[in-house]
């Protein structure tokens, strides 16, 4: 129940963001890690949502915050397949994993701002790397992005909501996340896609 009852609070937030003037962007995965998953005891990964008051253009400047690279979907006309792909950059309060599942969501799972990269229509992200500061730190070779929009699909379906056509989904975190400090500068680079870049002033 507790997820049920987060994710009905989730909606309810979201709710309350579009009635304040923001437009719906679409979906972000929380928990695609299985390590995790166990921890928080949930059976996969849950479903938050991205709306345009939390879409940034390259630069941030509140802290302490992390920084995700991830693999964003854009839905197709069906509502369901993969139409295009966008290299991303979500930002995120530091997870406090002890907080109770209903929090978690209810606070739609420590999101605050994300970044897209260029619109590429493919299925396949290619490799790729993530780099801090100029220095590679993390090579990266997306997949499972099926699995993810199916998961997604099915927390949202169960809560009576649903994937519409354009809809994004950023998919997950691709290798652990980097915590900010001013000054930073953390990009995303997909072969098959393009990159991304953060600017931390």
């Amino acid at each position: 129940m507790s997820v049920e009852t987060g994710t009905e609070a989730m909606l309810t937030r979201r709710r309350e963001i579009l009635a304040q003037g923001a437009e719906p962007l679409g979906w972000k995965v929380g928990f695609n890690v299985p390590e995790i998953q166990r921890k928080l005891g949930i059976d996969g990964p849950l479903a938050g949502f991205l709306t345009t008051d939390s879409l940034i253009e390259g630069e941030w400047d509140e802290y302490p915050v992390v920084v995700e690279s991830e693999v964003a979907v854009e839905i197709g006309d069906d509502g369901r397949s993969i139409a295009a792909l966008l290299p991303a950059l979500e930002i995120v309060d530091p997870p406090e994993l002890d907080l109770e599942i209903e929090q978690i969501l209810a606070g739609n799972i420590f999101h605050r701002a994300v970044a897209f990269g260029p619109r590429v229509e493919t299925t396949e992200p290619g490799p790729g790397r993530i780099l801090v500061n100029g220095e590679e730190k993390h090579p990266v070779k997306p997949d499972g992005l099926e699995q993810m929009v199916a998961a997604v699909a099915a927390r949202l379906e169960a809560a009576g909501e649903g994937l519409r056509p354009g809809d994004r989904i950023i998919t997950g975190v691709l290798a652990p996340p980097h915590e900010a400090s001013e000054g930073d500068t953390v990009r995303l680079e997909l072969e098959a896609v393009g990159s991304v870049e953060v600017r931390f002033s």
